[in-house]
């Protein structure tokens, strides 16, 4: 039986790395697994096992680790690491494209072929949150970061004396909060909430995709008649759509 050909994304962070599978020819997701350092190569190399590489690309945002290790377990011989020399089918506008994190361009690259042609606010909802637009003219504008709802509410512990630690999950966050847990968790969840909607609709109308661990919760959140997409593997879908821009130039 003939391999199905596939192409590979790595989107490497702080703590692992996202790896998902395409098929080479339709782009069709086939499968997705995360790697930490723990994990070995075997296990990986199990996990491509049937596949035909035909070529791999990843981005890195951890500046202590490399995506040199696992370029190593792709039987290819195309791989590429987005960079800021990598050609890329956005204009890119950001004043220092060096300081520019990989991971926000290949989103914003995800987006954009995801919804073409259209005014976009990709808002990546993690550790941090990431606010990036998109025009309808193909150019990337830059953004904003600000912390993740995690991040905030135990900013709110750490630099208070009397406030608590407070998980922002739960199963139903009001509008206001009646006592000083709910205060808490619905002025972190809610805020991001806030944001996306001040950063979709300032000056213009702007479709909004979402991504990020937090982003199904902040989704729905959202009001009922704000339009939006929930792209898990935004970033790879994006480093995806380089890699095959790349191949055929």
């Amino acid at each position: 039986m003939t391999p199905r050909e596939v192409t590979i994304t790595l989107d490497q962070g702080n703590s692992s790395t996202k790896l998902v599978v395409y098929d080479a020819h339709t782009r069709e997701e086939l499968a997705c697994s995360v790697a930490t350092e723990s994990t070995d190569s075997e296990t990986i190399k199990e996990q491509l096992c049937g596949y035909k590489i035909v070529a791999a690309i990843g981005c890195n945002v951890a500046h202590d680790r490399s995506l040199k290790e696992l370029m190593k377990i792709m039987a290819s011989d195309i791989k590429l690491e987005l960079t800021p020399d990598t050609p890329v089918p956005l204009k890119n506008l950001y004043g220092s494209p060096e300081t520019l994190g990989a991971d926000r361009l290949a989103a914003a690259i995800g987006a954009a072929a995801l919804i073409p042609d259209e005014d976009l606010l990709i808002a990546d909802i993690g550790t941090a949150c990431t606010f990036d637009v998109v025009t309808s003219d193909g150019e990337y504008l830059g953004g904003n970061i600000s912390p993740g709802p995690g991040m905030r509410l135990r900013a709110l512990n750490r630099f208070t004396a009397r406030l608590p630690l407070v998980s922002g999950h739960a199963d139903f966050i009001p509008g206001i909060g009646s006592n000083t847990v709910e205060a808490l968790r619905c002025g972190a969840m809610r805020g991001v909430v806030a944001e996306l909607l001040y950063y979709s609709g300032y000056g213009q109308t702007r479709r909004i995709v979402l991504s990020g661990g937090w982003a199904p919760e902040i989704a729905a959140l959202l009001p009922d008649d704000i339009s939006y997409a929930l792209r898990p593997h935004l970033v790879n879908e994006g480093l995806n759509h380089i890699l095959h821009y790349n191949l055929n130039r």
